[in-house]
């Protein structure tokens, strides 16, 4: 335990050359478990930046708690699981996984091309518009929220239903004036309920209210609440495209990689064949 309480000590200067530990066989060690020893540089290797002094003791002394049962568990069950045929082949399929998964995503890194233009993702949205279905109200608009005994606030209300940019100055002017709260949101798709969480009222329908009105006045204790509607899309129907971009380039993102690595595995499977690498057995 005394060089855990020496790591403590110099956690300042071990903080500094931590980069430089583990790499050239003067790893230090800080505690053994059964036959098994913890490195300053495993301490280190994944510790936050920026930690006090006091927060680093604390990462440390956790680290080695839970890296010390760890091994202690690990003592335990080798000493007890029989390390029969299966076992073997269990460990040895695993890490036959892992690394190919390691050399998948190395290849993936290296040689697929992950550039995706906007043309690109628009077709891919038009032509599989039954993916991307709307899971919740949405809609575009102007929500404002102000105390009710603010100056003028029947301009206001004429304001707030009017998305131009010269209404906008003068809403965000007033509301700054006035301690509102204005959300703008006409640029871009939000889900109803997110909005309909800032204003003390429930809507009997979302969707009839979103068919039949573009407005929603609310005066609850001391502040009065407007919402206003400019254009919406309801639940079930194909959501807009600048709501599900990242939806789109992730999908076409995973369907490149799936299509990558089987090309990939096939084309090695061509060259075995060719090189008569492969032999079947009747």
């Amino acid at each position: 335990m005394k060089h855990v309480l020496l790591l403590l000590m110099l956690m300042p200067a071990l903080l500094k050359t931590c980069g430089n530990s583990g790499g050239d066989g003067d790893r230090i060690p800080l505690a053994k478990a059964g036959s098994e020893i913890i490195y300053k540089d495993e301490v280190l290797q994944g510790m936050p930046v920026g930690l006090s002094a006091k927060d680093s003791a604390t990462y440390v002394r956790q680290f080695l708690k839970n890296r010390i049962k760890e091994l202690l568990v690990y003592e335990k069950a080798v000493d007890n699981i029989p390390q029969n045929q299966e076992m073997k082949d269990l460990v040895e399929n695993y890490r036959r996984s892992l690394i190919i998964y390691e050399y998948q995503q190395q290849v993936l890194n290296e040689k697929m091309q992950t550039e995706i233009s906007e043309s690109e993702m628009m077709d891919f949205y038009k032509s599989h518009t039954d993916r991307f279905v709307a899971e919740h109200n949405l809609a575009k608009g102007i929500f404002v929220k102000v105390p009710k005994n603010a100056p003028d606030l029947e301009k206001l209300k004429k304001l707030y239903k009017n998305s131009s940019s010269e209404s906008f100055e003068k809403i965000e002017k007033y509301c700054v004036q006035n301690a509102g709260l204005f959300e703008y949101f006409n640029d871009k798709w939000v889900s109803l309920d997110d909005i309909m969480d800032n204003i003390p009222y429930t809507l009997g329908s979302q969707s009839e209210f979103l068919r039949n009105r573009s407005t929603l006045e609310v005066v609850e204790r001391d502040f009065c609440y407007l919402l206003y509607i400019d254009d919406y899309v309801l639940s079930g129907n194909t959501a807009p495209f600048e709501y599900v971009r990242d939806d789109v380039k992730n999908i076409m993102i995973n369907t490149r990689k799936t299509d990558f690595i089987h090309q990939f595995e096939q084309q090695l499977l061509n060259e075995a064949e060719k090189k008569r690498r492969i032999k079947y057995y009747k």
